[in-house]
């Protein structure tokens, strides 16, 4: 329906700034904006006629696309804050004055059962990621992620 997309882009522009404006949104790289012309684009492929205008169809589709970025970036945003909580608990255990505190470590090996400092030696001592310690093991990645769990609860109370 709509041969030449670049007049289509110019004629429907304000329609993407304005909800980029509508929703706060601050797109220095024109990252959004790319997003909301691609959208568009796609409304003009998918617009059959009849049931409402194209300017209602498009607008739609712009708008629940930015929506569906929000969302997305959202979920990321709260990805990265659960990585920070976890790697801020793991600090406590890392710290350089227990590196050399055998004492400590040998408390820590007596309350810890043989799975769960095999995560710890892994982990902590040798930078190993979950995946790889599973691998090495020859156990899924859950089951490491438990013996994680019930180690740092056992030093949270030694600590």
């Amino acid at each position: 329906m709509f041969e030449n997309f670049n007049l289509l882009l110019r004629e429907y522009e304000p329609m993407i700034y304005h909800l980029l404006n509508k929703y706060g949104v601050k797109d220095p790289e024109k990252e959004y904006y790319q997003e909301l012309a691609i959208a568009l684009w796609q409304a003009s492929k998918q617009y059959e006629g009849g049931v409402m205008k194209f300017s209602t169809f498009a607008y739609s589709k712009m708008k629940y696309r930015l929506i569906d970025l929000f969302r997305k970036e959202n979920r990321l945003s709260e990805l990265k804050k659960k990585l920070q909580q976890e790697q801020r608990q793991l600090v406590v255990y890392v710290e350089q004055r227990y590196d050399d505190d055998h004492v400590f470590f040998q408390q820590v090996r007596q309350v810890l059962t043989e799975r769960e400092w095999l995560w710890l030696e892994g982990e902590i001592f040798q930078g190993k990621t979950l995946v790889e310690i599973a691998k090495e093991h020859q156990v899924k990645p859950d089951a490491v992620r438990n013996w994680k769990r019930r180690a740092t609860a056992k030093i949270k109370k030694l600590l």
